[in-house]
């Protein structure tokens, strides 16, 4: 008799521990959080030597052929041969690790832009 009561309060524990348990579980959704952040970079390919200014600042392209550059929320165009050009989806492809890639137009001596 004793067993069999001991068994019985048991399963009741076991019950309402388990009950708690998965109701605990269903409140635990934690937030739903999405960074804002669309592109991380931008990977700026040109012949040696061209330059670009980005943020305030002149970059010259490296005998690589391309030069990366972070990105900053609020600048939302690049400058090259003294002109402004967008920073936004039709610029070029981003790549894997949202960096947008953007070559930058090829230049003569006499100044011409060949794309």
């Amino acid at each position: 008799m004793v067993i069999a009561a001991a068994v019985l309060t048991l399963g009741i524990n076991l019950e309402v521990d388990l009950t708690d348990l998965i109701w605990r579980h269903q409140q635990r959704k934690g937030p739903n959080v999405v960074c804002g952040i669309k592109v991380v970079g931008y990977h700026i390919t040109g012949a040696p030597g061209q330059q670009f200014g980005y943020a305030g600042e002149t970059f010259t392209i490296p005998s690589e052929g391309y030069i990366e550059v972070i990105s900053m929320p609020r600048v939302k165009h690049y400058t090259f041969d003294g002109k402004k050009q967008p920073l936004d989806v039709e610029t070029g492809p981003m790549d894997a690790f949202s960096f947008r890639w953007i070559a930058l137009p090829a230049t003569t001596e006499g100044g011409t832009i060949h794309e």
